[in-house]
């Protein structure tokens, strides 16, 4: 009976998650406002790239939005539908997200940027992947598409005024937070733990080239761009 319609419509603690997505989006909104959405309607200066960019965004976001909307309003098959959707979508919103990263990076060379983009970009694709890997596991497919959204963080956070915190930590604190929320709910720990194992995998080496190997970055930022 479609995996017990999808573990009792997607297990009552997470019915509300589109507010989580929803409130990621506004911080999103806020952060870009002054170097994007604030230039509406004329975004003078503004090249298309990044117009599509921005647009591929907002479809993710917006997905995982309605993806559970659609499954608390029994909408099961939709939500099938724009799953397999993503299967051509991520990869576009992928490259995107690399060809934008390398106009920056040509326009102005940030080496520290340029480790955050390989640490926000790989842990998108792992925990992506990890989602699709487990799309017979409700419960754990839908624990990591939440998780897709922490790595659209950074960006956000880079534009906002700077509270000093050691690297890494709101990434950590949301993970935390939601392993947490498992302690009082259903208890399954094992997609965050997962998500934290494969953000520790990715940020710590790249922390220790930007604290000690910043020749080696430089010369990985060299192969990239030149």
């Amino acid at each position: 009976f479609g995996k017990l319609f999808y573990l009792i419509i997607m297990e009552k603690a997470y019915q509300n998650i589109s507010y989580f997505f929803g409130a990621f989006l506004l911080l999103i909104f806020v952060a870009f406002y002054k170097t994007y959405f604030g230039l509406f309607p004329d975004f003078v200066g503004t090249h298309a790239l990044i117009h599509i960019h921005v647009l591929t965004v907002l479809i993710w976001f917006a997905l995982l939005i309605i993806q559970p909307i659609l499954i608390v309003r029994k909408q099961v098959d939709w939500h099938r539908r724009l799953g397999k959707f993503t299967y051509g979508f991520v990869p576009v919103m992928l490259l995107l997200l690399i060809m934008v990263a390398r106009t920056g990076q040509l326009r102005e060379k940030d080496l520290g940027i340029f480790l955050v983009n390989i640490n926000d970009v790989s842990l998108f694709v792992v925990l992506y992947v990890l989602a699709i890997v487990y799309r017979h596991k409700p419960m754990y497919h839908a624990r990591f598409m939440i998780m897709t959204a922490v790595p659209f963080l950074s960006p956000a956070l880079g534009r906002l005024p700077q509270i000093p915190l050691p690297p890494g930590t709101p990434y950590l604190l949301i993970i935390a937070g939601f392993l947490l929320y498992e302690r009082f709910h259903r208890k399954i720990y094992k997609p965050y733990l997962l998500a934290l194992a494969v953000f520790l995998v990715l940020f710590l080496p790249l922390l220790g080239l930007f604290m000690f190997g910043m020749p080696v970055v430089d010369k990985m930022w060299m192969a990239c761009f030149t």
